[in-house]
């Protein structure tokens, strides 16, 4: 068996050159097309990983622009980060306070969510609520993984999952954390949802990862062929963070990761051209 299959392979890569050929019309270059078609049947097994806007993108981070722009720019879904505030509305914020991101300042737990909407942020963007985020997830049908900063209470957790059944996104929702008690917490509540484990640092084992949910969001400085494996073994879905170069997103699809977080987008999807073939639905 072992010695017909090159036979196989080349009488595969040949049909398909010649079909191609027939399909080129007269004085067209049939030599690009075959050889893509050949490199093809050849590499069955290539898949580049899909692609998730880590925060939107970097520019304008966790607004509806940045969120909007990644998508524009072809990523399959978005990531976001989500905070509570003082009259418990979460609303995008990667961090507790409003300095970095905006003109303003305090802490986000100490405003009202009023008052966080007449900010601005430094490129004139208003701060979003995580209702007007998951609307636009809705919309798009894709993926929207929401990062949960500070371990919820019980009461942040019933307003979380309100604004996913508002919007009808149950089915699109990732929701991870760092915190394993915000995970477990929501867990508990709505265990129908997607959760995730965000983790870095250390190695973790696939029957560790499993007990928060159906993914791991894991650094890609742990994503090795072998973790990997014994993450899937486990029937996890393996997201990997954040990859913004080549090298990065070469490792990653080497070592088997289902989806690239990146702040690169529009770069990722002409390398995945590329790579090898490239999945078309969003995932």
């Amino acid at each position: 068996m072992t010695e017909r299959k090159p036979v196989r392979i080349a009488a595969l890569m040949a049909f398909v050159a010649l079909v191609a050929g027939a399909c080129s019309g007269p004085g067209t270059d049939q030599a690009a097309p075959a050889a893509a078609a050949a490199k093809a049947a050849a590499e069955p097994g290539c898949i580049v990983p899909k692609v998730i806007g880590h925060r939107g993108t970097p520019e304008d981070e966790n607004t509806m622009k940045g969120l909007r722009d990644a998508v524009s720019a072809g990523a399959h879904g978005v990531e976001f980060d989500v905070w509570w505030t003082r009259d418990g509305v979460p609303v995008l914020s990667h961090d507790p306070t409003v300095d970095r991101t905006t003109t303003g300042h305090g802490a986000i737990s100490d405003m009202t969510a009023a008052e966080v909407r007449l900010l601005r942020t430094k490129r004139g963007q208003p701060v979003p609520t995580l209702e007007e985020a998951l609307r636009y997830v809705a919309e798009q049908r894709m993926t929207g993984m929401v990062e949960l900063k500070p371990t919820p209470t019980a009461v942040q957790v019933q307003s979380l999952l309100a604004a996913i059944r508002k919007t009808g996104t149950a089915e699109y929702v990732i929701v991870h954390s760092f915190n394993r008690a915000a995970v477990d917490a929501v867990r508990k509540a709505a265990p129908e949802l997607r959760t995730a484990l965000t983790h870095e640092k250390t190695e973790i084992s696939g029957a560790e990862a499993a007990r928060y949910g159906t993914s791991l969001n894991v650094s890609r400085f742990l994503a090795t062929p072998e973790a990997v494996e014994d993450w899937h073994a486990a029937g996890l879905r393996v997201y990997v963070w954040t990859a913004n170069w080549e090298p990065a997103w070469k490792t990653a699809q080497s070592a088997g990761v289902d989806v690239i977080l990146t702040d690169r987008v529009g770069p990722y999807k002409l390398w995945a051209r590329t790579a090898c073939r490239v999945e078309p639905t969003r995932g």
